[in-house]
């Protein structure tokens, strides 16, 4: 860097004016020093405050929080009581906005890469609502054209703030501009090139082959919000969502995990176990296991909730023998099985076949989007969340309204993409958000409709979803949803924004 400094003449007596330093503790009244490049002595300057700051610092996983915990804690106090801490799980560059708010002059620009989790997670919702209390976030960038970092499988936008002014702390907030690249970032290297597109940006002029911008007001935003479609389903049009009879789900059913017992190797054993009978249930260990949308489960459990007492009583060498394989083996961090598996009211080695489900499904959907019904009340894993209905619940209906387009797409708009094009989501954002169909909204005739339209997709295998989309009896379920429910929202439309939200998704496998 300083070489290129130093290539102009003209430049040869200016100081290079690069310094290290922990972005955390860095104000306008901090001293920096520098070298004079004439005789080589120090002098310092007071940092003071900038019109722009741009910040790409280094993905922190969870692990390597524990060194920034001082800096953490001062950006929580300096948000003080009213507006309170952000959670625990935030990401680190979350904490950046408000540690350099005093070293941007009013109406400057803060500039940040940060991972795309902020888009799915409690902690991107706390994030958003404290930072307008400091900025006016407005523009949000993604890629639509493969992952910008090949260093990590990390999925990133890039935010553009503006610092409040005075003024503006009471004014109606302009919309946020929702930017999809779709050209790798290499083709966008050269000045031109560059210049072109920050313009397109700033001036908020789509163009299909270079991006897409949306433009969404905070009065929507709140909509979605309630929904839980604040975040990545921006990337689209999705509008045409705010005008359907929803009703959250957690109305109509109970959301948990499946089983979490741990040390799979004694808990789900292989075949040719010799165990008994007795001591074997049938287990859905895992979405890849799921086939249709009515399903069974395929794997064998081992749930035990003998003594080993009274098994040698009864005589049960399978189990005493399976149990004897791992009372001396060890977890991975050389702990003995039998003490990290302890849990209070129950053997280290048993696991109840409780956590019975109705329908489920997945935590981390690929290029399928489903919710599978069990063929009769069946165990499930930890890799899927058990969906239970309320009592009165037709559950064949909302069976069917969860899988049509439209659940689709609220699933998908729900979570983000993780680095290998997996969506994430979990129980406890689809207990707070999800919503679906209103059942309550359709008379018998309008029900039976759809359970008929509805019922040739229960014969077959779930399709990827962009072969799922092309099937007949596909277009004509979701054709019978919109007729029974009277949407003025054409099914291409559902189509269209469900394939550009998981081409977004999907693009992350690809590094550029």
């Amino acid at each position: 860097i300083a070489t290129f400094g130093l290539a102009k003449p003209a430049l040869m007596h200016q100081a290079v004016k690069i310094f290290r330093h922990d972005a955390f503790g860095l104000e306008p009244e901090t001293d920096v020093e520098f070298r004079n490049p004439t005789d080589g002595t120090l002098f310092s300057e007071q940092l003071g405050q900038f019109n722009a700051i741009a910040s790409n610092l280094p993905f922190v996983a969870q692990a390597g929080r524990k060194q920034y915990g001082n800096a953490i804690e001062g950006v929580n106090e300096a948000l003080g009581d009213e507006l309170g801490k952000l959670p625990g799980k935030s990401d680190i560059a979350a904490y950046l906005p408000f540690a350099f708010h005093p070293m941007l002059r009013e109406g400057g620009r803060l500039g940040i890469v940060i991972t795309n989790a902020w888009l799915g997670t409690d902690w991107g919702d706390a994030f958003f609502s404290k930072l307008s209390h400091f900025y006016r976030l407005k523009f949000v960038v993604t890629s639509g054209a493969g992952r910008w970092f090949q260093n990590a499988a990390v999925v990133t936008n890039l935010l553009v703030f503006e610092k409040l002014t005075e003024a503006q702390e009471n004014d109606e907030p302009e919309p946020i501009d929702y930017v999809v690249l779709m050209r790798p970032l290499q083709e966008l290297l050269e000045p031109d090139a560059s210049e072109q597109a920050a313009a397109q940006i700033e001036m908020g002029q789509s163009h299909g082959d270079t991006m897409t911008i949306r433009s969404v007001s905070h009065t929507d935003l709140a909509r979605f919000r309630v929904l839980g479609l604040a975040g990545n389903a921006q990337f689209v049009n999705c509008d045409w969502v705010l005008d359907l009879p929803l009703t959250p789900l957690k109305d109509h059913f109970r959301i948990t995990r499946g089983m979490r017992r741990g040390w799979n190797d004694l808990f789900y054993p292989a075949d040719g176990h010799d165990i008994e009978d007795d001591y074997i249930e049938a287990v859905l260990k895992s979405p890849t296991e799921i086939d249709g949308l009515i399903s069974s489960p395929k794997t064998d459990a081992f749930c035990c909730s003998r003594t080993i007492e009274e098994l040698r009583n009864l005589g049960h060498t399978g189990a005493l023998n399976w149990i004897a394989r791992f009372e001396d083996a060890v977890n991975t961090d050389g702990k003995p099985l039998p003490e990290v598996l302890a849990k209070s009211g129950q053997m280290w080695y048993e696991m109840s076949a409780s956590s019975m489900a109705e329908i489920v499904m997945s935590l981390g959907f690929g290029d399928r989007l489903f919710i599978s019904k069990l063929a009769e009340p069946a165990f499930v894993d930890q890799r899927l969340i058990r969906i239970n209905s309320n009592d009165g619940v037709d559950l064949d209906l909302c069976h069917a309204l969860l899988n049509s387009a439209v659940g689709m797409f609220i699933i998908e708009g729900m979570g983000f993409g993780r680095g290998q094009g997996v969506l994430d989501l979990n129980k406890d954002r689809m207990g707070k958000f999800m919503h679906m169909l209103d059942p309550a909204a359709l008379n018998e005739t309008q029900i039976q409709s759809i359970k008929d339209a509805f019922s040739p997709l229960l014969e077959r295998e779930i399709l990827d979803v962009a072969d799922e989309l092309e099937e007949e009896d596909r277009q004509s379920f979701d054709d019978a949803v919109l007729q029974a429910f009277g949407l003025n929202v054409a099914r291409e439309t559902i189509y269209d924004s469900l394939l550009a939200l998981l081409a977004i998704r999907q693009t992350a496998t690809v590094e550029v």
